[in-house]
């Protein structure tokens, strides 16, 4: 490795290192202030016990929290990878559109190629979008009405339902690259079929063995006995071993 691909990597890992100490910073709050309060339901006379990431002291302390949970992990990142993601589809669009009209079959699967990824960019924003939306409403609504707790099964269902989406956000850019991207599919099915094809050899491999077939053959002057035997390789071959029985 070269000092220029060397220094190219090692501020790759400091960027990589500085986001998630930055993050981690981020939680502190939520870690110290989050605890078990009990609430009163005045329609049914019960008391619950709720996680509340926020202390209870006053009422402006949870929609502080909560605002700037919101400008924080999702409107600037939502701002920010939407003009980076604008330009990079901006240039992408515009070099499929400078290649010449006249063209080759490979310069025009090369100007599709490059929409599709544009698209794809596209994508990947609205995916963000989508799934942490209704986590981020939900924790507002809940900072904005911190005396109270919702018992309803719609509350609830509604929650959980923004929760999972949450968390699916963080694996399901794979699924949506293996839907848009051709390219990203044929290599992904190719080495799941390469993986596939590796495990039946071997099993066939493991649960083959060796059998010896015995057949007779008579002549006039001599009689001969042939041994076949049968290999347990990928491919299977016979050997044929003949003795002369005076």
């Amino acid at each position: 490795m070269d000092i220029q691909a060397s220094h190219a990597l090692l501020k790759i890992c400091l960027k990589a290192a500085t986001i998630w100490i930055f993050s981690m910073l981020l939680a502190i709050p939520e870690a110290v202030f989050s605890d078990l309060r009990p609430f009163y339901d005045r329609g049914t006379n019960k008391t619950f016990i709720s996680c509340t990431p926020y202390p209870l002291t006053n009422e402006l302390h949870p929609k502080i929290q909560s605002m700037a949970s919101f400008l924080i992990f999702y409107i600037i990142p939502l701002s920010v990878i939407s003009v980076y993601y604008y330009f990079i589809a901006k240039n992408l669009i515009r070099s499929a559109y400078n290649l010449p009209v006249e063209g080759t079959i490979q310069v025009r699967k090369q100007m599709e190629s490059r929409k599709r990824l544009a698209k794809t960019v596209l994508v990947f924003v609205c995916i963000f979008a989508f799934c942490w939306l209704p986590n981020h409403i939900i924790y507002l609504y809940r900072s904005y009405h911190y005396s109270e707790v919702d018992t309803s099964v719609l509350h609830f269902i509604t929650s959980l339902c923004a929760r999972i989406l949450a968390f699916i956000n963080s694996c399901i850019n794979p699924f949506a690259l293996y839907l848009l991207s051709k390219s990203f599919r044929k290599q992904f099915n190719h080495q799941l079929s390469c993986y596939k094809a590796r495990l039946l050899i071997r099993s066939q491999s493991t649960g083959r063995s060796t059998t010896p077939m015995t057949s007779f053959k008579s002549t006039n002057h001599q009689s001969m006995i042939t041994f076949s035997f049968i290999n347990g390789n990928h491919n299977c071959h016979e050997e044929n071993v003949q003795y002369a029985l005076n």
